[in-house]
Parts: C-alpha cells; sequence; structure tokens
C-alpha cells in the first residue's frame, strides 16, 4: 500500500473506544503524526458490547475529574466533528442499604461539588418522586448523580475517529500488529503490511492487552494484569407502565445503581436493561 505510513511519532495498538480517544486526543494536542492499529473493524472488541453507561460519581478525586472531563466531552463532540450520536443524560440514582453506604456517598458529594458537580443526597421521599417504580423497605437513602446516562460507545468511537481524522492522525484498519522491536530509543511496530518506526507505542489492546504487553518483555517491560470475565446482561421485552410513565414525562426514568446487591438496572426503549456484577465469576480465557 502506497499510503500506508512508515514512521509515526505515535503508533497506538487497538481501536476500541480507548485507543481511539488516545488517537483523538492526541491529535487535538498537536500530535498529528500518530497512526492507530486496529486488527479488526473499530470497536469490534470489548467497545462493542460495553453498556456505555456514564457516571460521574466515584469515590476517587481522580477518576471522578477524569469521568467528569469525559462528560463534558460528550456532550458537545457529535455537534465539534459533525457525527450524530445516542447520548442520554438521564441522571442516575445509587441506592444505600445502610447508614455506611450513606457517609460514602456523603464523602463523594462534598468532593463531587468542590469539582463543580450537582450530586445530591436523598432520602427515601426523593427517590419515590424521581423513580415512582421503586421499591424502598430495604434502603436507607440514596444518592442523585444528574450527569449520569447512557452513550452508545460504537457511535462515541466513530465520532473520536472522525474528529481524529479530520485533524490528520491516521487510521489503519484490518491491520494487526503482530510484535515489536526496540532500536535505540525508538520502536519498529511490525505488521503484515509493513513496518512503522515510531517514538512510542501505546498499549490500548482491551483484552488482548496482556498479550500485547508481552512483546514488551525482553525491553524491560511489565506483565498487563488484563484478563475477560465472564459476564451477563439481559433486556426486557416492552414494560406497559413503563411506557405510559416515559410518554407522560417525555424522558426515561434515571439509571439505577446498587453496589451492595451488584447491579445496574437502565431503561432501554420501554424495556429494562439488568446487568448484575458476578460475585464469582469466571476468567475466561484460563484454563481450571
Amino acid at each position: 500500500m502506497s499510503d500506508f505510513p512508515t514512521t509515526a511519532r505515535v503508533v497506538i495498538i487497538g481501536g476500541g473506544v480507548v485507543g481511539v480517544s488516545t488517537l483523538y486526543h492526541l491529535a487535538k494536542a498537536g500530535w498529528t503524526d500518530c497512526v492507530l492499529l486496529e486488527k479488526n473493524e473499530l470497536t469490534a472488541g470489548s467497545t462493542w458490547h460495553a453498556a456505555g453507561n456514564c457516571p460521574s460519581f466515584s469515590t476517587s478525586w481522580a477518576i471522578m475529574n477524569m469521568q467528569r472531563y469525559s462528560l463534558g466531552l460528550y456532550a458537545g463532540l457529535a455537534e465539534e466533528v459533525d457525527y450524530p450520536m445516542n447520548y442520554h443524560v438521564t441522571g442516575s440514582i445509587r441506592l444505600a442499604h445502610d447508614k455506611n453506604r450513606m457517609l460514602e456517598f456523603e464523602r463523594a458529594r462534598t468532593m463531587g461539588r468542590y469539582q463543580g458537580l450537582d450530586i445530591e443526597m436523598m432520602s427515601i421521599s426523593d427517590m419515590k418522586d424521581a423513580y415512582p417504580f421503586l421499591e424502598t423497605h430495604d434502603l436507607a437513602g440514596g444518592l442523585w448523580d444528574p450527569d449520569d446516562g447512557d452513550i452508545d460507545p460504537a457511535q462515541l468511537t466513530q465520532a473520536l475517529a472522525k474528529g481524529a481524522r479530520d485533524m490528520g492522525a491516521s487510521i489503519q484498519r484490518f491491520c494487526p500488529a503482530t510484535g515489536v522491536t526496540q532500536v535505540g530509543d525508538e520502536w519498529i511496530v511490525h505488521t503484515d503490511k509493513g513496518d512503522i518506526r515510531c517514538e512510542k507505542v501505546v498499549n490500548c489492546a482491551g483484552y488482548y492487552a496482556q498479550r500485547v504487553g508481552e512483546w514488551f518483555k525482553p525491553y524491560g517491560g511489565r506483565t498487563v494484569p488484563m484478563t475477560v470475565m465472564s459476564h451477563q446482561y439481559f433486556l426486557t421485552e416492552e414494560i406497559p407502565e413503563l411506557k405510559e410513565w416515559t410518554e407522560a414525562n417525555g424522558r426515561k426514568v434515571p439509571l439505577l445503581r446498587d453496589v451492595d446487591s451488584s447491579y445496574y438496572l437502565r431503561q432501554d426503549k420501554h424495556g429494562l436493561n439488568l446487568g448484575p456484577y458476578e460475585r464469582n465469576c469466571k476468567a475466561h480465557w484460563v484454563t481450571p
């Protein structure tokens, strides 16, 4: 291929949302001489089936700050790059089953307020007002995250890709990286289409990140602690009461998050999407 890049400032391995976002942000910072390699189509890995939930809440200052930035980015990205996205800001209710969880929420609320987030504590009556279908008999209260919602991960990735390309960055699809070699202070990334010499390599290979990380071990790299865990979610059929409420109020019900019982519950059209987090889930590629 005559247009295949042979040099770059940075080569990114992996075309999911993390890899494409990295390319977009590098290009926006002026590093347009960057190349992303994806072995299949963009979003063909874990991004393809990601839930796409978008919280601002966290008990970590750094993660909350990163999520706050991300939600601000998503709000204006479609218009900025001229690419439509399904992004729904529904707000979320985090359920607290005891006073200790309420204390954790209060700490996060204070941290969020300092970062400019309108996170609020909720009483039982507040929760019933916001979510009329909610059973509250075993709850101590909750937390309201008004910026929470959901986004289509594939559309988000494609929007970031369009923005990156428009700024001059290169995306090579159906071009798997096959290995790396270090030569002095530079790296040579090997592919079936040719080699790319670069200053830096970014591993954004998702559930292949550990395999890609093994390439760097001869040069002082370390094992990437990444594996695939079996995980379930399900979608319900249309629920008449939910459809009636949505049409009457012109919006979706808030997203529910329950850390203690370990699940999220989100409206999907006029049904529900339930995603539990299994306590004894298995590593998918690990042989017993």
